[in-house]
């Protein structure tokens, strides 16, 4: 007691009740289980204050029946407590258990749903992978549809060319048929009966001199007529080649939104340019254009042919974006452009600035299909 242990004292005083009813001192037995259950009371010794309350009834039989009742009282309150204690243990465990069980659920939700979700990802780019693979080879074709469609009208061109040779062939023969035949057969007749009238001075002879003279001024006027047509014919023949170019700015305007103008001197006869140096030259305006389109952005280009020291110099100049020359990269169509230009020993230069536009130059040698010599008076 004087160490403050009750608890303690409660026991002592227990024994020493079970102590004395060994010794069958109910009195004293007695005496201190009443203070092992007030002591069990006081430190709310439950344990305790049942052992004291079960060993009263045992040494006290007159109140025997009321310890009793207070003793399965306080039973029943403790059995009551530990099931309700115990109970609460079990729905926490539950509770718990299902909480542990519906975290499990989520997270199996979860995964599921970043399964979905990164699986849909990658079928999301393998069709965008397909279908960007898709246009590039519909864009091949095209292009190669394109290029064999350029292909066979350059053939056409070629073909169309060849017979409008042979019928300026054919031409030439008619009309050097025409002068032997004809003008010429007129003038040996001429001269030959001239010759006969050379030595006579009489009035008939002098008539028909007069007569020859005129058919000799007759046959000039023909052998005029015939030059100023084929002067004519010559100066306003049809360029097939130039016709195809024109062809082609125009086609190109139409298809876009870009304004072109076309110009050409008539110096050099583009129809009689090397066939591989006009299909070149179709080529490199072709990808030319199609640069000012889908890179340049330009409103207005301007497609200029024109002569300089035996060759052709052809200047295309937009009013595009421009590019920084120092940083612009060589593509594709600027490659192919410098491949055909060193086929044909040509040259070419790009002369651009940011928001300035871009103008190309190029310069190829022409060669003729045939060199027509100087002819003899």
């Amino acid at each position: 007691d004087s160490i403050g242990d009750h608890r303690g004292l409660a026991l002592t005083n227990f024994q020493i009740a079970e102590y004395y009813l060994g010794k069958q001192d109910t009195t004293m037995a007695l005496e201190y289980a009443q203070n092992a259950k007030n002591i069990s009371e006081q430190t709310s010794n439950n344990r305790r204050l049942l052992e004291s309350l079960e060993l009263i009834a045992k040494l006290d039989p007159i109140n025997s029946s009321q310890y009793t009742q207070e003793y399965i009282k306080l039973n029943d309150s403790l059995l009551a407590e530990e099931r309700a204690a115990r109970n609460k243990f079990t729905r926490i465990r539950f509770e718990t258990d299902e909480f542990i069980e519906q975290n499990e659920l989520l997270t199996k939700q979860r995964q599921l749903w970043i399964g979905i979700a990164v699986t849909l990802f990658v079928l999301a780019g393998f069709i965008l992978i397909i279908l960007d693979q898709r246009r590039k080879n519909q864009k091949l074709r095209f292009e190669q549809a394109q290029q064999k469609t350029n292909q066979e009208i350059f053939n056409l061109l070629l073909a169309q060319n060849k017979k409008v040779e042979e019928g300026k062939q054919l031409e030439k023969k008619r009309i050097s048929e025409e002068l032997h035949d004809g003008i010429l057969g007129q003038m040996l007749g001429i001269r030959l009966i001239l010759s006969g009238l050379n030595n006579k001075t009489d009035s008939d002879s002098v008539l028909k001199r007069g007569d020859l003279l005129k058919k000799l001024q007759q046959i000039e006027e023909e052998i005029r007529t015939i030059s100023h047509e084929l002067s004519r014919a010559s100066q306003e023949k049809i360029h097939n080649f130039i016709v195809s170019i024109e062809e082609l700015v125009q086609t190109i305007q139409e298809s876009s939104e870009m304004k072109c103008h076309f110009e050409y001197d008539k110096i050099i006869d583009y129809d009689q340019l090397k066939g591989d140096i006009k299909i070149n030259i179709y080529r490199i305006v072709q990808e030319s254009l199609q640069n000012c389109i889908k890179h340049a952005k330009a409103s207005e280009v301007d497609v200029r042919f024109e002569s300089e020291k035996d060759c052709v110099k052809i200047t295309i100049t937009d009013n595009g974006v421009g590019f920084d020359q120092k940083k612009g990269k060589r593509g594709i169509g600027l490659k192919n452009i410098n491949s055909r230009l060193e086929k044909l020993n040509g040259t070419y230069d790009i002369q651009s600035k940011i928001g300035h536009g871009t103008k190309v130059i190029v310069t190829i040698p022409y060669i003729l299909e045939e060199q027509i010599g100087p002819q003899s008076a």
